[in-house]
């Protein structure tokens, strides 16, 4: 390489060869931090670390939340469940043979990507549009995961005979694509622009859209591919039948393979009846025993959703000192290249606006206030929690009764879903489910599926309130009375209250009125 001399003396490379250089320096960066550049998964090293464990924000609430005392009456009304809130499950409509499928128009094949609850949407969507086009659907195929490096199949994940059997009649659906077209797959979409694939559907898209734009194509090849398919179909202007069978699919269709059922009841049955030595007290021990009583054989869940994407998307500040934020910057860096829009306003400014998500101190906070006490059994449900176990501390503090997937069943009842995070998440949801009480940390995808799920099946499911809650932890001056009452006021509401579904809302998280009768 022949080096230019600048007028002190000095040998420089032009432009075009620290272009070069630049080039060569990104080729062989990696090489030297393989560490930095792997799979920027939440599990993965990262030389980006939390290098500090951080101390508790909030100790002026967390001193009387840990001493706190429930009353019994408090208690009787925590646990209770909800009243009839006026809707149902619409009865099944006998079919006419007018309504069961015609002569098939092609096959449809999907490609869904994200995680297992946004999959689980784009599968919903996917028999609409097959029901929309009268098409046949191929059992959807499901993206490896970007964050997770998760490559479960739909048949890893979801009973594929029930699925098909409970959409007899409304949707025809196939395993595999016939011998003739068994060219049409994946890596065949991945090599080059096929006329069969459908790259262009927009988020949200019409039935008209379908109708004018992948009908034509089923028409004369008899298959197409749509990816991506994420969110490609409208909530609205569809026809009521539509909606329904969305919702069948959601919450009727689409049921976990029998072990991660089996594994999901394990950890249920672990919860309601764990092995304790209990012995009977008397005087005030035994008020304390009445008041356990309240909670005995139930359970919350908490989705602790607070991972280092979370983290680092956020923006936030989580007292992690000076470490922990050029740590979070940097990781900003690499995956989004800055571009973190949250960025230009202060901790504080999107605290006020409920823009943080809640840290897993400020999560038992809240439930501490809401009136759960330190007998309550908590179901962790989370996959890897950023800071470790060095984060949970104060929330074990608060309930030390807590548990998660490990810590309930043994390496061996694990086996078939350890290292695989759909089924982690599907085993959570299942357990979720069941439970008396479900709460997320933030919301998100596992949030807005629970949410619409358990209102659906008319179970307790508190919603935080993010704006009041970032307020109140903003005011380093509130005295614990003051935060328990705002946070009781502010969620009187929010505890799976029927809440109706308006306009672009989606049907998976407000299934009231679409999905839903009034009783």
């Amino acid at each position: 390489m022949k080096l230019h001399k600048d007028y002190y003396g000095y040998y420089y490379p032009n432009q075009s060869q620290r272009a070069a250089l630049a080039g060569l320096l990104v080729v062989l960066f990696p090489a030297f931090l393989p560490n930095l550049f792997g799979p920027l998964g939440h599990a993965s090293p990262s030389i980006f670390s939390e290098w500090n464990a951080p101390q508790p924000r909030h100790s002026r609430l967390l001193s009387p939340a840990l001493l706190l005392q429930s009353s019994v009456d408090q208690q009787s009304k925590l646990w209770a469940p909800l009243p009839d809130q006026g809707w149902k499950h619409c009865p099944e409509e006998p079919r006419s043979l007018s309504s069961s499928p015609k002569e098939s128009t092609g096959y449809i094949q999907v490609f869904l990507d994200g995680g297992l609850n946004q999959q689980k949407m784009g599968i919903c969507d996917a028999v609409a549009v097959a029901k929309i086009l009268n098409a046949t659907l191929v059992i959807p195929h499901l993206e490896v995961n970007p964050v997770w490096q998760d490559s479960s199949s739909f048949e890893e994940i979801f009973d594929v005979d029930h699925f098909i059997e409970a959409l007899q009649g409304e949707v025809s659906i196939v395993k595999a694509l016939p011998i003739e077209f068994s060219w049409s797959t994946r890596e065949y979409y991945a090599t080059g622009i096929r006329i069969t694939r459908i790259k262009t559907a927009p988020v949200h898209a019409s039935s008209d859209w379908y109708l004018e734009n992948v009908l034509p194509i089923l028409q004369r090849y008899g298959v197409a591919a749509i990816s991506p398919f994420s969110h490609r179909l409208a909530f609205e202007n569809l026809p009521p039948s539509i909606q329904h069978l969305r919702c069948k699919v959601n919450f009727e269709a689409l049921a976990f393979v029998p072990h991660i059922r089996k594994l999901g009841e394990t950890l249920v049955n672990r919860l309601r009846y764990p092995n304790r030595n209990q012995k009977a007290g008397t005087g005030s021990q035994d008020k304390a025993n009445e008041i356990e009583k309240q909670g005995a054989g139930k359970y919350v869940v908490l989705h602790l959703r607070f991972d280092k994407d979370m983290a680092a998307h956020s923006a936030c500040d989580f007292g992690g000192g000076k470490a922990e934020k050029l740590a979070l910057a940097k990781y900003r860096q690499v995956i989004w290249q800055g571009r973190v829009l949250k960025s230009q306003f202060t901790d504080e400014e999107l605290r006020n606006q409920g823009r943080c998500p809640l840290t897993p101190e400020e999560i038992g906070l809240l439930l501490a206030a809401l009136g759960f006490n330190n007998t309550t059994r908590l179901y962790l449900a989370s996959h890897k929690v950023y800071g470790g176990e060095a984060r949970i501390s104060t929330l074990r503090r608060l309930f030390p009764d807590m548990d998660d997937k490990k810590g309930l069943a043994s390496a061996e009842e694990r086996a078939k879903v350890e290292g695989k995070a759909s089924l982690l998440a599907a085993v959570d949801y299942y357990v979720s489910m069941q439970s008396d009480i479900f709460i997320s940390a933030s919301p998100g995808n596992m949030h807005n599926a629970l949410v619409g799920h358990r209102a659906y099946m008319n179970l307790k499911t508190i919603r935080p309130n993010m704006a009041l809650l970032g307020k109140l932890f903003v005011n380093k001056s509130i005295e614990w009375s003051d935060f328990q009452r705002a946070v009781s006021d502010g969620h009187k509401t929010r505890q799976g209250q029927m809440r109706l579904r308006k306009e672009k809302q989606s049907i998976y998280t407000y299934p009231a009125p679409d999905c839903m009768c009034q009783s």
